[in-house]
């Protein structure tokens, strides 16, 4: 199993209502990164608002916590569309 695809497992255990794909589904030069975004939720909230959610970028601040401990980051491709990098 790919590191990526252990980073989903970890993340979906904690987040289950955020869906992720592995980033080359999305296109061939997003290897190594988690694809996601719009329709993902945090409890009845969000897990991205690309106007929102100032003080972490877009991100739901529970999401960004354990983004930034796995040494992971969020950026947004556009205004539904968000990958997850490694640092």
């Amino acid at each position: 199993m790919t590191k990526t695809l252990r980073n989903i497992q970890k993340l979906k255990q904690q987040f289950p209502l955020i869906w992720m794909r592995p980033g080359e589904l999305f296109a061939p030069g997003y290897a190594n990164t988690i694809w996601t975004g719009e329709g993902s939720e945090i409890g009845d909230a969000p897990a991205f608002c690309s106007w929102g959610y100032r003080d972490t970028r877009g991100v739901h601040p529970e999401l960004a916590r354990a983004l930034d401990q796995m040494g992971l980051y969020a950026d947004f491709y556009d205004g539904g569309t968000v990958f997850i990098y490694q640092r």
